[in-house]
């Protein structure tokens, strides 16, 4: 079956079901603000957990592994008995270049009220005039450490009901609304390495794009997430967008590539991820 990427390839199933259907070709735009807020808004998740992680393995000898060097962490109050403390993530005023080679500036705080691996923690995340490429985000995300399931794995729960990022140069705003599980099923254990933590992700998301066309995400097999691969590894979910049918991507069985399938009115698509 012949690859396409999956931007084309939505392009040609709206194409498609609009023969069948009347749809608006803006609606195409909701799968490219869809990608953009799950990848801004995990990415946050990605930089708190790095910070609290390793707020907690190394108090007052901080290590950003993840962060570019010019970020800084904050820390009040620095000690092991004060409750709740305060993180504060400072990439600058002006944008810095990180090692993933994103443009960040602002601020991300974390408010939490114990270290990231107890049960019950729980950390709330706003920012301040905090920027991904110039894409402004804001909102209020709540991380809470449910502690460990029958697996022994920790599992958080993040609720981030008024997400938005405010596109550069006159784009329009985005909205996002997630409830989700992470299960954190390895790496626990690799101190000052966020490279090999691996996450299963269950849960939905929505919201509207830019142009006011809603949409919609819904796990149907838990996705897995390894923080040093840029792809999902594995998982299934149903994707909806306002007018068209639903859209259901299969990332594989693991491997880190860029392959996924999918389905589509009866239909099966390969297509490559970027």
């Amino acid at each position: 079956m012949k690859r396409i990427t999956f931007l084309l390839l939505l392009s040609t199933l709206l194409l498609v079901s609009s023969c069948r259907r009347r749809i608006n070709p803006d609606d195409l735009k909701a799968t490219e603000d869809m990608a953009l807020a799950e990848n801004l808004f995990s990415d946050a998740f990605t930089q708190v957990s790095d910070a609290a992680k390793n707020a907690q393995d190394s108090l007052g000898k901080i290590e950003l592994t993840t962060l570019n060097s010019c970020a800084t962490l904050s820390i009040s109050s620095l000690d092991t008995v004060t409750w709740p403390k305060t993180l504060t993530l400072d990439f600058g005023t002006t944008n810095c270049l990180g090692n993933d080679l994103r443009y960040r500036r602002g601020k991300i705080i974390a408010v939490v009220t114990g270290w990231w691996r107890n049960p019950g923690t729980t950390i709330t995340v706003t920012f301040d005039q905090y920027f991904v490429n110039d894409h402004q985000i804001t909102g209020t995300k709540t991380i809470t450490n449910q502690g460990r399931n029958a697996a022994n794995h920790l599992v958080f729960h993040i609720s981030f009901p008024d997400g938005q990022i405010i596109k550069p140069n006159g784009g329009g705003t985005v909205t996002w609304q997630t409830e989700r599980d992470h299960e954190w099923i390895e790496g626990e254990n690799t101190l000052f390495n966020p490279w090999d933590d691996v996450y299963l992700i269950r849960g939905t998301a929505g919201g509207t794009s830019a142009n006011g066309t809603a949409y919609s995400l819904a796990t149907v097999i838990d996705l897995n997430v390894k923080i040093g691969c840029r792809w999902v590894r594995a998982g299934e979910l149903d994707f909806d967008i306002q007018n068209v049918p639903t859209i259901t991507i299969n990332f594989g069985n693991g491997a880190c590539d860029a392959f996924a399938k999918v389905y589509f009115q009866g239909n099966e698509y390969d297509i490559v991820m970027w």
